[in-house]
């Protein structure tokens, strides 16, 4: 996968993809979560990016796979095709 980031000029082609479970950010009224993540690429550079409005079906916490699911989600809008 490619994707690419306004603040960022380059692509970023088949990065590693880390979720800070401890920076969730949670919207109670319109039921979405912001994720802050990390992309990193094969040869170690380090993306810093926050995805936001991710809509949720609950707020519950239901583990890391349900977590990196929620933010491939919110990746997806940066995908290049």
């Amino acid at each position: 996968m490619k994707y690419k980031f306004e603040q960022f000029n380059v692509e970023i082609e088949n990065p590693t993809i880390t979720v800070d479970p401890t920076r969730i950010k949670v919207d109670v009224v319109n039921n979405t979560i912001s994720l802050s993540l990390t992309l990193e690429t094969a040869n170690a550079k380090l993306y810093g990016v926050e995805l936001t409005d991710i809509p949720v079906t609950n707020l519950n916490y239901e583990g890391h796979e349900n977590l990196m699911e929620r933010a491939m989600e919110g990746l997806s809008k940066y995908e290049v095709k």
